[in-house]
C-alpha cells in the first residue's frame, strides 16, 4: 500500500473498529447494517462491512474503500495524515475476529443454485402481482424470475426466514452474469418486512453491468431500478435496461451494436440520480453515442412514480 509502511497496515488488520473510534469516527457508523453515511450524509446507502479486517466500507454514493480512505473521507486528513495517525495508536488496539471472505468458487455456486431453483414468472404469482400493482403491466419481461422461498440473511448473519423474491440477473455488456439482483416480496406481492427487501447477492465486481430487460438494439434505454426501467419502456416506447443504483448506472457501458442511448433517471433531492444520469451521458456522448437524459418532474420521483 503506497505511503503506509507495511508494519503499520499489517497491523491494522483485524483492529479497524477500534483504531476508528480511537480517532473519531463515532461507532454509529461501524456497524455492518445499511444507514446513514459518515462522509455524504445519505440516509441508507452506506455500511462498514470490515472485509479482511481491513476497515472496508462502501456507499452508493461516495464509492468505497479501506479503513485509510474512510479517515480521509471523513476526518478531511490527506493520506500521510491518515497512515501516521494510525500508526500512532496501532499497537494500543486489541485485534477482534476477521470473518473470512468467501471464495468466487463459493459466490457462483450461490448464484447458480439461487437462479437454477427459480421459475418463470406467472400471472397471479407474487412477482406479477407486485409488477402489477406497481406499474399496471400484465407481461413480465423474461429477464425477471420467480424464487418461492429465498431465504433472507440481515447484515448481522441473522436469518429472518424464506420469502418469495422476485430474481433478475445483472449482466455484462458482452451478455456472461455478473450476480443476481433479488426484490424479496410477500405472498399478496408487497414488498416483504425486511431491513432491505432489495439486494444484490455478491459475485464478480458489478461496474458495466446490468439488468436485461428485454432485447437490446441500435436503441437502447438505461435506468437505476428495475420498476423505474419497465415504468420507462413503456412511457418510451423502447427496452429500458435497469443497472439498479445510480453507481452502477454511471459506469453502465451498452453492448455492441448501441447507437442511441436513453439515460431515464432520478430525480434525487440530492442530485445524486440527475448526476450520474448526466455524468454517463457525457461519456457515452464522448464515445460518439447519440444520447437523450429524461428526468420526470417532481423532486424525489422516478419514472415508476409518474402514471404511464
Amino acid at each position: 500500500m503506497q505511503g503506509v509502511k507495511t508494519r503499520t497496515a499489517d497491523e491494522a488488520v483485524g483492529r479497524w473498529p477500534g483504531i476508528l473510534q480511537q480517532l473519531g469516527v463515532d461507532p454509529a457508523f461501524l456497524g455492518k447494517k445499511h444507514g446513514p453515511c459518515p462522509i455524504c450524509a445519505g440516509k441508507d446507502r452506506y455500511r462498514f462491512d470490515d472485509k479482511a479486517g481491513r476497515g472496508t466500507w462502501i456507499c452508493s454514493h461516495c464509492g468505497s474503500g479501506d479503513g485509510f480512505q474512510l479517515l480521509q473521507k471523513v476526518m478531511g486528513w490527506s493520506f500521510s495524515e491518515a497512515a501516521k495517525q494510525v500508526d500512532q495508536i496501532v499497537e494500543t488496539v486489541q485485534p477482534g475476529s476477521i470473518a473470512p471472505e468467501r471464495t468466487q468458487t463459493s459466490k457462483l455456486r450461490a448464484l447458480n443454485q439461487v437462479w437454477k431453483t427459480s421459475r418463470a414468472v406467472v400471472h397471479g404469482d407474487p412477482v406479477w402481482r407486485y409488477l402489477s400493482r406497481r406499474l399496471g403491466i400484465e407481461t413480465v419481461p423474461l429477464g425477471l424470475r420467480f424464487h418461492p422461498e429465498l431465504r433472507y440473511t440481515d447484515e448481522a448473519g441473522v436469518d429472518l426466514g424464506r420469502f418469495p423474491a422476485m430474481l433478475a440477473r445483472l449482466q455484462y455488456p458482452h451478455g456472461t452474469g455478473a450476480s443476481i439482483h433479488r426484490t424479496y416480496l410477500t405472498d399478496d406481492g408487497e414488498k416483504a418486512p425486511v431491513p432491505q427487501p432489495k439486494k444484490i447477492m455478491a459475485g464478480k465486481p458489478l461496474s458495466t453491468a446490468a439488468v436485461r430487460l428485454g432485447g437490446g438494439g441500435a436503441t437502447l434505454g438505461i435506468s437505476e431500478g428495475i420498476e423505474t426501467a419497465l415504468a420507462a419502456s413503456i412511457r418510451f416506447g423502447m427496452p429500458v435496461w435497469a443497472a439498479t443504483n445510480a453507481v452502477l448506472l454511471e459506469a453502465w457501458v451498452p453492448p455492441q451494436g448501441v447507437e442511441r442511448v436513453l439515460i431515464a433517471g432520478d430525480n434525487d433531492a440530492s442530485f445524486t440520480g440527475q448526476a450520474a444520469a448526466f455524468g454517463l451521458a457525457r461519456r457515452l456522448a464522448k464515445k460518439g453515442l447519440v444520447v437523450d437524459v429524461q428526468i420526470p418532474d417532481g423532486i424525489g420521483r422516478d419514472w415508476a412514480d409518474v402514471s404511464v
